[in-house]
């Protein structure tokens, strides 16, 4: 299955589950989100959480996007995965 090449270096990532696009009606234009599982808990205050790969999905989405693609991606969200 071919994915977006910013999908593919986030999913090299350890920590990041998966990933995947989503559609936001955003007054006339469609705006899309990029979506990136963790497999933690992403609360600040927890003991779990992993903020180095919080700031690596972060520094890697942006310079992929920047660098290797022609992709615009509105939002960046960032979410556990559910148990």
């Amino acid at each position: 299955m071919d994915k977006a090449i910013v999908r593919n270096h986030l999913e090299k990532i350890d920590g990041v589950s998966r990933t995947w696009f989503e559609w936001t009606l955003g007054g006339d234009d469609l705006e899309k989100t990029l979506v990136v599982e963790v497999d933690f808990d992403t609360d600040p205050n927890s003991s779990g959480c992993r903020q180095n790969v919080i700031d690596a999905v972060r520094e890697t989405a942006i310079e992929v996007l920047k660098t290797q693609t022609t992709m615009v991606v509105h939002h960046v969200k960032i979410v556990p995965r559910l148990s």
